[in-house]
């Protein structure tokens, strides 16, 4: 767990409101794109060291090593039966993640 923020929980929670997309970036709590509208979710802000440890979660450490030499990597992501793809980009000196739901 990260912080106050589990990924598995996050992952979850998108599926079951059937949000197109989760966003987290530093400094805002996370964030869901739900029927193309973005819902912010009640809860403590996300910090830079918060996302980089729910990343790494969910990252092998290949997709670790093209983050650090390009600012950015994608890849596919399954969690439970739910596909996500995951978009994860270097933003100044914080990381941001776009985890987009596949299963919609």
């Amino acid at each position: 767990m990260s912080g106050m923020y589990c990924m598995k929980d996050l992952l979850n929670l998108a599926t079951e409101q059937k949000a197109a997309e989760l966003r987290l970036e530093h400094d805002r709590p996370p964030m869901m794109l739900l029927r193309g509208k973005v819902r912010v979710l009640d809860g403590p802000l996300v910090t830079s060291e918060n996302i980089n440890e729910l990343f790494r979660g969910i990252a092998t450490e290949e997709q670790r090593r093209e983050l650090d030499l390009c600012g950015s990597t994608r890849f596919k992501y399954l969690a439970g039966h739910s596909q996500f793809t995951v978009n994860a980009g270097i933003k100044g000196n914080s990381l941001k993640l776009s985890i987009k739901n596949l299963d919609l």
